[in-house]
């Protein structure tokens, strides 16, 4: 039997995409594998999402530290 290289490749394994959706150092989200487009732009809706509603607890938060009200 002759000496055949096995590797990932011989076997059609080339890796799975992989995306990290970043903002300010923290992950938000991410999306494994290709699903199609109607998936990917759902988990980028879905992480877009997590950032908005960590802004407006970051902003309600930084008011309430603050002392000030909103008719200040």
């Amino acid at each position: 039997m002759a000496n055949i290289p096995v590797d990932a490749t011989a076997f059609m394994l080339h890796g799975v995409p992989t995306w990290f959706f970043l903002y300010r150092g923290k992950r938000p989200g991410r999306a494994t594998g290709w699903h199609g487009l109607g998936q990917f732009e759902a988990a980028v809706a879905a992480a877009r999402e997590k950032i908005r509603a960590a802004k407006a607890v970051g902003s309600a938060t930084n008011g309430e530290k603050s002392g000030k009200s909103s008719a200040d």
